[in-house]
């Protein structure tokens, strides 16, 4: 009897093998049509782009095109950034050498309390903003990820993203001209400046986390709720998590602008709350110091960076992956 039950128990485990393997293959097959299918739409449109002149490009066509966009980006991006690297690694030396690699300028950042502790307040006063932002720009980008109406979600994004439109530095004023008339006690505190960072960014958080629940999958929602599930655990367990690379790339672009502002610090913190930014430009531009503004500008860079791969790891493990859409690392 127990000689029986072992060959069925081996029998049921070679067929969930086998069932396994017949989706493995099945799902590659399906990769392998959809890859086919788009190498064709792909020759399609490459056949029709070449029977019209206006997108009929050649390697010798295309350099004119891109050369006022690579000249641009080499003035205004590249340009600037080699300069930064300049000033903060080289500097004057006597003798016959005009210049030599130095790190003094670095040894002298991490050994002055004051910068540490600017750096410190900019990265945990942007962190601040961006949940800040995402918790005010989550529900909003549900509310117009859910409209019925598509003309009435359009003009809530006209709304929404009308801040972009207007000049920062006119809103920070206007912003300003607010708390003195209603809490002018509150200029020069981290309130006010967080408040000051939450509505200046609010909009660029708004719009991937909109991105993102306009593309989701609506069929998982509602089989989580055919199969019983509450509303907040369909929420929490299908529509939040699906939407979170959303809502760390709205993060990531809050806390990238945020650490770096400087119009918000100098307008809503009315002199008494020195951030790493007007550190920055104090050094740049009042104490003729250019290469220890520039190392400061070149740590603070690469600690924004840091956390921008940061979340990028983090939104990988929410990606959804293969025709099962199973979330990675689940």
């Amino acid at each position: 009897m127990e000689t029986k039950n072992v060959k069925d128990n081996n029998v049921i485990e070679n067929k969930i093998i086998n069932q396994d393997e017949l989706e493995q293959v099945i799902e590659t097959i399906e990769k392998q049509k959809k890859r086919e299918s788009a190498r064709l739409k792909v020759k399609d449109v490459n056949q029709y782009l070449s029977k019209t002149k206006l997108f009929h490009f050649t390697k010798d066509k295309i350099w004119p095109i891109l050369a006022p966009f690579i000249l641009v980006m080499s003035i205004l991006v590249i340009l600037p950034l080699v300069s930064i690297l300049i000033y903060a690694f080289i500097q004057p030396a006597d003798g016959i050498t005009l210049f030599k690699i130095s790190f003094d300028k670095f040894a002298k950042l991490f050994t002055s309390n004051g910068i540490l502790y600017s750096l410190f307040l900019s990265i945990l006063y942007a962190i601040v903003a961006g949940i800040l932002c995402v918790l005010i720009g989550y529900p909003i980008a549900l509310m117009m990820a859910q409209m019925r109406s598509k003309i009435l979600a359009r003009n809530m994004w006209v709304i929404v993203t009308m801040p972009m439109w207007i000049s920062m530095l006119l809103k920070v004023l206007g912003l300003q001209t607010l708390f003195y008339l209603l809490a002018d006690f509150a200029i020069g505190t981290p309130i006010a400046i967080i408040i000051g960072m939450t509505y200046m960014f609010l909009p660029f958080a708004i719009a991937p986390i909109y991105d993102s629940l306009e593309s989701r999958r609506t069929d998982l929602e509602e089989a989580a709720l055919d199969l019983g599930a509450s509303k907040f655990k369909t929420f929490w367990s299908v529509t939040l998590r699906s939407s979170m690379p959303g809502v760390l790339t709205a993060f990531s672009l809050v806390l990238v602008q945020a650490a770096t502002s400087l119009i918000v610090v100098h307008y809503m913190g009315g002199g008494r709350i020195y951030l790493v930014s007007a550190a920055i430009e104090s050094y740049f531009f009042q104490g003729n110091d250019f290469g220890y503004g520039a190392a400061v500008s070149v740590v603070l860079a690469i600690l924004v960076f840091g956390l921008m791969v940061v979340m990028k790891l983090v939104s990988n493990r929410f990606e959804m992956k293969g025709n099962k859409r199973k979330w990675k690392n689940s």
